[in-house]
């Protein structure tokens, strides 16, 4: 007989009931953070990655110096159609969050955990990966998108409904699978987790007896040979920055730190899901034993398990063995099933019998919990933002756009008659030149007539007038002197003596209540009259 208070909560489980109230999370949770992160933040990332995507994005090419083209391409077709500001970068941030976090729920109704599908999505809103640290849009948080899609397609592959749909399956997991390398390709370790997992289980085990994983195989090998064909094209340059990252020296500092990294990122969370969905009736033993359990394996045929935590082991192996230096930042995609075996461990036994009662009233005070949660990141981004002017941070005082615009109006006032075609120097903190003020303008790296910018063919600077940028980035002490002395090298080589163009700019108004002042250096390529 159902209790007449579980009675209420009936429709709140239905799977329809479910997906609405997961679209209006995900609206909120983009809305709301966009809103918060412009109210803690005037400036974009401090190191200038989310700039450098841009740069990177004007050219959709197959590679770059760094890193493979995915996140780069991203960017570039949003700004296609989307106003370079701010408030368009930070919505494709959180827009590539809802993306992953959708895929997440679509995860949990594949493996038939549909009922844990809310509850998983509002615990992931409450870890870092997928609320502040997602601002920044780069390499590493472009796989919140990715992996729990990857994710789908593999387990639709192992678990075919009709021949059709595991032909288009496995297609979707070679297609999804090379979309995540050229991503970043620390997702190798995923897909190499995605195998190994497929050992633990009948359903995996008859996949890899069948042709699907080697239809999937062909499918990621011809649509990654693009990607390999630029890279033999230019020296596998991108592998070789990879492979400058590890120099089999073991930096166990950085290990401890990556092995942590599930409590340091999803802290929150987990200890949000042991209380609310656990026993609480056991004392502060019971307590210690629920924050342990729900992490455990249901045996070696555990799925979800290996889903879980695979990508961590591996990466930590990797560490162990000297092959790479762990970064934390790296750990950013590895969590999006951890409340799904969090959720699964306390609310489901192994008959398969869903503690449904407690789920729904839990769910829905988790729901209510993260209203309100959101409500309070407002005073909080205030708070942040006046802690930040108060103290002078340079990334919040940095005036970006205000430089951009001062040293375009010194050129149209100059060379009223040169229209400025490309800007190299910093990068990719010359990018702001694009992207605050004219998006016609190439941005290169460095120099460009030298490496990274030879890799992009840009043959008509030689032609057009172009600027070398210096900016003022008090963060990296010395850089502007260094970059001042190699750009004036570089034209004194080239016969250009065109003065130095010196702007000083400030932000100003009652955000920034101290002042600070940034000097930016730049220097005109004139091409010669034919």
């Amino acid at each position: 007989m159902t209790h007449p208070y579980f009675a209420g909560f009936a429709p709140f489980l239905s799977r329809h009931h479910a997906a609405r109230t997961v679209l209006v999370v995900l609206f909120l949770h983009v809305l709301v953070w966009i809103a918060v992160q412009s109210i803690a933040a005037t400036n974009l990332d401090s190191y200038g990655d989310m700039l450098e995507n841009y740069a990177w994005s004007q050219v959709l090419e197959w590679g770059s110096f760094k890193h493979p083209p995915l996140f780069a391409w991203i960017t570039g077709l949003w700004f296609w159609v989307m106003p370079e500001n701010d408030f368009s970068y930070r919505l494709l941030a959180y827009l590539n969050v809802a993306v992953g976090l959708a895929g997440v729920y679509r995860l949990a109704v594949a493996m038939r955990l549909a009922s844990l599908a809310l509850p998983a999505i509002l615990l992931l809103c409450l870890a870092f990966p997928y609320s502040t640290l997602a601002a920044k849009f780069n390499a590493n948080s472009v796989l919140l998108s990715i992996w729990p899609w990857v994710a789908v397609a593999w387990w639709h592959s192992l678990h075919p409904e009709s021949l059709r749909s595991v032909r288009l399956w496995s297609i979707t997991f070679g297609v999804l699978g090379v979309l995540a390398m050229l991503g970043k390709y620390y997702s190798g370790v995923f897909l190499l987790a995605l195998f190994l997992a497929s050992f633990s289980f009948t359903a995996g085990r008859a996949w890899l007896r069948s042709s699907r994983p080697w239809l999937t195989l062909f499918i990621f090998i011809l649509c990654l040979m693009p990607h390999l064909y630029w890279l033999s094209l230019h020296d596998f340059v991108t592998l070789r920055y990879v492979g400058e990252q590890g120099d089999g020296h073991v930096a166990w500092r950085h290990i401890v730190r990556f092995a942590l990294s599930p409590i340091l990122y999803w802290c929150l969370p987990w200890l949000l899901c042991c209380w609310l969905f656990g026993d609480s009736d056991q004392g502060w033993r019971g307590w210690l034993k629920r924050l342990v359990f729900c992490w455990a394996a249901r045996g070696w045929s555990d799925a979800l398990f290996w889903l879980a935590i695979l990508p961590w082991l591996i990466t930590l192996l990797f560490g162990v063995a000297g092959a790479v230096e762990l970064s934390l930042p790296w750990a950013i995609p590895i969590g999006f099933a951890f409340p799904l075996l969090w959720l699964r461990n306390l609310c489901i036994n192994k008959e398969g019998i869903v503690r449904a009662e407690r789920v729904a009233i839990q769910s829905r005070r988790l729901l209510q919990g993260y209203l309100i949660f959101l409500l309070l990141l407002f005073p909080l981004a205030m708070l942040q933002g006046w802690r930040e002017a108060t103290r002078g941070s340079d990334n919040y005082y940095l005036p970006r756009r205000a430089a951009a615009e001062a040293i375009l109006s010194v050129w149209h006032t100059r060379y009223p008659d040169q229209k400025l075609k490309w800007v190299g120097g910093q990068w990719g903190e010359n990018a702001l030149l694009a992207f605050y003020g004219d998006p016609s303008l190439r941005i290169l790296p460095g120099l460009p007539d030298q490496f990274p910018a030879t890799l992009s063919s840009f043959e008509e600077w030689r032609d057009g007038p172009g600027l070398l940028l210096c900016p003022a980035l008090p963060m990296a002490p010395g850089s502007q002197a260094d970059c001042d002395n190699n750009m004036q090298v570089w034209l004194h080589e080239r016969a250009q003596d065109a003065p130095q163009i010196s702007v000083s700019v400030a932000r100003t108004g009652w955000r920034f209540p101290l002042k600070r002042s940034y000097e930016y250096h730049a220097y005109a390529y004139l091409p010669a009259k034919k």
